[in-house]
């Protein structure tokens, strides 16, 4: 015949009457077991007095039953070896991913392929391409490094196609001379007939140094102090003269590269021209380029910022935890804390993105410098209590004043003479008066 158990009775909380009767007989049994005269213990092992007590029994062996793992509301819970396997394997998990932004995208076509197809497309001629802008905040300086690029048919050098990408844009087939902002001499001079020929193929090497070259400009920093948001402007004009016709040739298209590791680049380009003292008018072409910090170096700075001031005030909540700490012992760790925070606001500071030097920027005037102030201050407080708790302890430690008596007052001069003179004073003539005196006051015939 079956039994059906509740659920009270399955979880434990209540036992059924057969389990609760062999309970109560298995735990009343050995009370009536009494202790051996010659034994220390009431278990059916002897142990005599001075005799080591029997090794216990062993648990596991290959004749016993395995151990039942410990379990909680019936889920058996992760050992410590098994949650660090998983979080180390959860870290490379997240490095490879992370390191997946290394790999490049080859599907994408160069930056400058589109431009220079639409350009020999519609408008063959001169290109001056910028394939690096180097902006140093500091100086200020910007310079460019041009690359002269024809497009086109007739203005291309045979064997150099292909540059940037682009099949129909190549080296230059005519010498120029480029002059940067109305300057007097060439800040570049080009020459096709100088570029080698490579024997395999017979096919032109371009090398770089001889078409290309850099522009050195100075930047506008009336922004310059909004770092990170700081912006800097610029503009210039260039104008291509063929050496050999002594002409001015127009340069259709001016376009530099649009990131670089610390700034966005935003380029314009313009037709333009100049008036000669003939009268006549050589064509130029004229560019602004619009200079900012990319949004990511903005984040990382804004949140290097906040995470000093937070550290700032840590500080302060550090002297405030002080005033009601009793001995100087936690008010050390208070301090030790406070200093690792001033040696780690610069660390904070320097991390900034291409951030400037500590010239009083505004990130510094409202950040760095406050900063350093209110936890210089913090430390000097925390340095006065605990100097004001140690002179505290050593008031109260010390041992209490010995209660002294007070000698008695010394004797004036005059009552030492009247002292000493009542001690030499002579009485015996007074006996010596006072017996005749007693003869007189006697009767005659006594």
């Amino acid at each position: 015949m079956s039994t059906r158990h509740s659920f009270l009775s399955t979880t434990g909380l209540i036992r059924p009457p057969s389990a609760a009767s062999s309970y109560t007989e298995s735990s009343s049994a050995p009370a009536h077991k009494h202790a051996r005269p010659n034994g220390t213990k009431s278990s059916g092992r002897r142990t005599h007095i001075g005799t080591p007590p029997a090794p216990p029994l062993p648990t596991t062996g290959p004749n016993l039953p395995p151990l039942k793992p410990l379990t909680r509301a019936g889920v058996m819970p992760l050992g410590p070896a098994f949650v660090v396997g998983i979080a180390a394997l959860l870290s490379l998990l997240f490095v490879l991913a992370v390191s997946c932004a290394f790999i490049g995208d080859d599907d994408n076509p160069p930056p400058f392929a589109a431009l220079l197809d639409d350009t020999a497309a519609n408008a063959p001629g001169i290109v001056l391409i910028g394939d690096d802008v180097d902006v140093d905040v500091d100086e200020p300086a910007l310079t460019v490094r041009w690359s002269i690029i024809a497009c086109g048919e007739g203005f291309v050098l045979p064997g150099s196609e292909g540059a940037h990408g682009s099949a129909n844009c190549g080296l230059p087939v005519m010498p120029l001379k480029i002059f940067v902002d109305g300057e007097s001499e060439a800040a570049a001079t080009y020459d096709p007939t100088l570029f080698p020929y490579a024997s395999s193929n017979g096919r032109r090497n371009t090398i770089q140094n001889m078409f290309q070259f850099d522009d050195d400009h100075v930047l506008d920093v009336h922004q310059a102090r909004l770092y990170p948001f700081d912006t800097y402007l610029l503009t210039s004009t260039l104008r291509a003269v063929s050496p050999t016709e002594n002409k001015t040739l127009p340069i259709q298209r001016l376009a530099t590269i649009s990131l670089t590791s610390s700034f966005v680049i935003s380029s314009d380009d313009v037709q333009s021209y100049t008036q000669n003292a003939n009268g006549t008018q050589a064509p130029s072409r004229d560019l602004t380029l619009r200079v900012s910090r990319p949004p990511e170096a903005r984040t990382y700075a804004l949140l290097l910022f906040a995470a000093s001031w937070m550290l700032a005030h840590a500080t302060m909540a550090l002297v405030a935890f002080s005033w009601r700490v009793e001995g100087a012992e936690r008010i050390v760790k208070y301090l030790a804390s406070t200093l690792i925070i001033i040696l780690l606001i610069p660390q904070l500071r320097n991390a900034m993105p291409d951030a400037p030097d500590l010239d009083g920027v505004l990130i510094d005037a409202i950040g760095f410098f406050p900063q350093m102030l209110v936890s210089a201050a913090c430390a000097i407080m925390l340095v006065a209590m605990m100097v004001k708790r140690e002179l505290q302890a050593l008031d109260d430690n010390a041992p209490p004043e010995e209660e002294r008596k007070e000698a008695p007052a010394p004797l004036s001069t005059g009552l030492l003479r009247m002292r000493r003179g009542g001690a030499s004073v002579d009485i015996s003539h007074i006996r010596n008066l006072s017996r005749p005196l007693s003869v007189l006051g006697r009767p005659t015939g006594l």
